[in-house]
């Protein structure tokens, strides 16, 4: 990957690194969709920064709202209006 890749949090959210369920992709869908957009090889925008949030399997509608609020203000603060592409995933497991 040419570009880089970071996290964000839900305001209170534990920021515990190595629990696959915090902040890796314990289900592989996020890897997966980031690959076919980074990717060196075939990915689509090579140079692409990624940016994750990722949220618990029992999110509330407030956590949801609370995570667009944290990925808005994030998109603003880095001046990337109008260049930010925002992918939302819900899994039913």
């Amino acid at each position: 990957m040419q570009g880089s890749i970071r996290w964000l949090y839900l305001p209170g959210d534990p920021h515990i690194e190595g629990d696959p369920h915090i902040e890796g992709d314990g289900v592989g869908h996020g890897t997966c969709v980031a690959s076919k957009v980074a990717s060196p090889t075939f990915g689509v925008a090579k140079n692409a920064n990624i940016v994750v949030l990722k949220m618990a399997g029992d999110t509330t509608l407030s956590q949801y709202i609370a995570a667009f609020a944290v990925i808005t203000g994030d998109i603003a603060s880095a001046n990337m209006q109008g260049k930010a592409v925002v992918c939302n995933t819900l899994n039913g497991e």
